[in-house]
């Protein structure tokens, strides 16, 4: 069986996901690749559209909230494609001749679906959308989607009584085994050489180190009693790197750039301070370490951070000192959100898989007839909905 994990590297949390789920495949014997729809784009718009996301999200938030409003409906065509843009994409996957294609993001979702839909491949593949993030997105379901794996339990249900033709699986997000693990807090913070009885914050920023770092620890100078560790990891922001080697503060700031023992560091501190992005927030779930979720990206993850409410802090980034000083002296139990493994995630997909092929033949008319009704169905319900809101 061959499988093509098609995502986007928007973010280190896709790529992450890829390597666990890439690992569970290849044990079963498949062979598996990951193909990234950024890195297959024309030369031209391989730096500039990252670039371009990067610059949205930064500097125009509600620019970026519009269009992730505006893309999120379902059996739509989204408005990002042209032909061109993708064709590297599509020539990835038609050499790969897969059985299954799992998507880790909506768009790469949309992308491999339009590509199912132009009879790119002689035998068609099954599709997943894998949700990567704790709410779902109007473009990980078209029609040509097998089935929409959601880490939320409630959610699948709920989306499943709405689009009753659609198929909703419970599923996961997958992180690494490591990020499970039990681990002295002392005796890692000897190894690490951090202080043993100190406080200790993790202030991660992600991939792209988008963080207001200096803020944070402005936080802290201002409401944080005695004198804090803050390992601010800063990813590829190396601006950021370098204003914090200069700053003047009482506490005890430390940069890493890039460190692989990232899980190490989060474990061996008192509170981790970050974005809620979906995949971060579900290895803070795994540590069972205490978070606080500030500053979050418009669309995903202030998504995510309603629904994660329950389990994490919230806070603005000038409350963040005075928060993990109250979560240091009373810390929050941690409520984990149900979620399957990425095994039994895996045998799912299979499962799912042995019916696909056995009524691909059978079913493709009807199939086909079925869908075309539930997508009629729903626009004449919005069509009533909007009459009745007039």
């Amino acid at each position: 069986m061959r499988v093509i994990l098609l995502t986007v590297s928007a973010g280190a949390g896709h790529d992450a996901v890829c390597d666990v789920v890439k690992q569970e495949w290849e044990k079963r014997g498949a062979h598996c690749e990951v193909i990234d729809l950024f890195n297959c784009l024309p030369s031209l718009f391989k730096k500039t559209i990252p670039a371009l996301y990067l610059s949205m999200v930064q500097v125009v938030p509600p620019l970026w909230r519009f269009i992730y409003k505006k893309t999120n409906t379902p059996y739509s065509n989204p408005f990002l494609f042209r032909r061109a843009l993708w064709q590297g994409a599509n020539h990835r996957m038609k050499i790969s001749a897969p059985s299954i294609i799992i998507a880790t993001h909506p768009l790469a979702t949309a992308v491999a679906a339009k590509a199912i839909r132009d009879k790119t491949f002689k035998q068609t593949p099954a599709l997943y959308s894998l949700v990567t993030d704790y709410s779902f997105h109007g473009m990980s379901l078209t029609k040509e989607v097998t089935a929409v794996f959601l880490p939320d339990k409630n959610e699948t249900h709920s989306l499943q009584r709405t689009y009753p033709f659609a198929q909703f699986i419970h599923g996961c997000i997958s992180v690494h085994k490591k990020w499970f693990e039990k681990i002295d807090q002392l005796d890692l913070r000897q190894r690490l050489g951090l202080p043993i009885q100190g406080k200790i914050a993790a202030i991660s920023g992600g991939k792209e180190g988008l963080l207001r770092y200096k803020e944070v620890i402005k936080s802290f100078e201002k409401e944080g009693k005695g004198v804090w560790t803050l390992l601010c990891f800063t990813g590829e922001n190396h601006r950021a790197a370098k204003q914090l080697s200069t700053l003047k503060t009482k506490h005890d700031v430390r940069t890493f750039p890039y460190t692989p023992v990232f899980s190490d560091y989060v474990k061996a501190s008192d509170v981790l301070i970050s974005k809620p992005g979906g995949v971060t927030m579900t290895e803070a779930l795994a540590a069972n370490v205490p978070t606080i979720m500030t500053s979050p990206l418009p669309g995903q993850e202030e998504e995510n951070e309603q629904r994660l409410k329950e389990h994490f802090v919230q806070s603005s980034i000038k409350q963040v000192g005075k928060k993990a000083e109250l979560l240091v002296n009373n810390p929050k139990k941690m409520l984990s959100p149900s979620q399957v493994s990425t095994a039994e995630l895996v045998d799912k997909m299979l499962l799912l898989y042995d019916g696909f092929e056995a009524k691909k033949q059978a079913y493709v008319g009807n199939g086909s007839l079925y869908r075309m009704n539930h997508i009629l169905t729903m626009k004449q319900k919005q069509k009533e909905k909007g009459e009745f809101h007039t």
